[in-house]
């Protein structure tokens, strides 16, 4: 209580002080300004996932199969929307949640030996664990100081994000087959070329007319992949081995891997002569190493990635 001439004024002390904790709050860098950050680094990975769509197709990490991409890349822009125009203690509580799941996606993209994907091809799962724990830790700490009751822009703020996440969902979706159908002739991912004719034919080379007829084994790898090495050395330690009827082939990217080397019937690193093929419309998707099967032109089974020593077991001692 103050006196003020022959007056008595009342102040309320209580009064102040929630005043004084308010500017406080307003002055200091808490969740009513960084979750603007975190709604940003969230909207920032949506939007990379989603142009570099051909990267993590054939990336083989955590999100290269269409239902986890199109779900992860409609989740984040749903919650980066919640963070925007959502209450501050539900989107704090949601931001945490969030990155406490990415962390432990990092982390086990990290244990397994894979890329996460978060960011598509430009960060590896180690930066991406410090980055989420380094997120999770500021938005742990700048947790609002009061519970917001419910109001009734609730179920708006809601439905808001909800509609742009789905938004982003079903357009992530379009891309994603789009770029399977546009990219068909550089895709050479064993589950999309099951039953279709070889790319690499004739168009591209004169003497890969020969890969049209006849049964082959064709193995995609490239100099610096040490599983590519060590499948070579452990199923061709003669180069020269293949199945009754059967012949192979080998590509091995050169350069910048929009040019390739080939040769048949020697499966090898030590590439022999100048047979060689030009990606002219961008680098092709594929995962390596990469083993198919073709009959008459048309791949029959295939396989990549870690599944390929398991298939080049399974096909050779099914000698079918």
């Amino acid at each position: 209580m103050t006196r003020t001439g022959g007056g008595t004024a009342a102040v309320d002390d209580s009064s102040v002080s929630v005043a004084e904790t308010t500017n406080s709050d307003e002055r200091r860098f808490g969740w009513k300004r960084f979750r603007f950050v975190v709604a940003a680094v969230l909207l920032a990975a949506a939007v990379v996932k989603l142009f570099t769509l051909p990267e993590i197709i054939a990336g083989r990490g955590l999100l290269a199969t269409k239902l986890r991409l199109v779900s992860v890349v409609g989740f984040e822009t749903a919650a980066a929307t919640f963070l925007i125009v959502g209450s501050r203690f539900w989107s704090w509580l949601l931001a945490l949640a969030t990155f406490t799941v990415f962390v432990g996606a990092a982390v086990y993209a990290l244990a397994t030996d894979q890329p996460c994907q978060c960011f598509g091809k430009r960060f590896d799962p180690e930066t991406m664990v410090i980055f989420d724990i380094f997120v999770l830790l500021l938005t742990a700490f700048s947790r609002p100081r009061e519970v917001e009751p419910a109001s009734r822009g609730a179920a708006w703020q809601l439905s808001l994000a909800v509609i742009a996440g789905g938004a982003v969902a079903a357009f992530a979706t379009i891309q994603y087959d789009t770029v399977l159908q546009s990219e068909d002739a550089r895709l050479l991912l064993w589950e999309e070329r099951m039953g279709k004719p070889w790319p690499l034919n004739s168009h591209m080379h004169p003497k890969l007319s020969a890969l049209e007829t006849g049964r082959w084994m064709v193995l995609i790898v490239k100099r610096e992949c040490s599983h590519c090495r060590e499948m070579i050395e452990t199923h061709f330690s003669d180069p020269t081995a293949h199945r009754p009827g059967e012949r192979t082939a080998i590509f091995v990217p050169v350069g910048g891997g929009d040019r390739w080397q080939f040769q048949f019937d020697r499966v090898s690193f030590d590439l022999s002569g100048s047979d060689f093929i030009s990606w002219t419309k961008g680098k092709p998707i594929v995962t390596n190493p990469a083993v198919f099967t073709l009959v008459d032109g048309v791949v029959k089974d295939a396989a990549d990635g870690d599944k390929s020593d398991f298939f080049i077991r399974r096909v050779w001692d099914s000698n079918e």
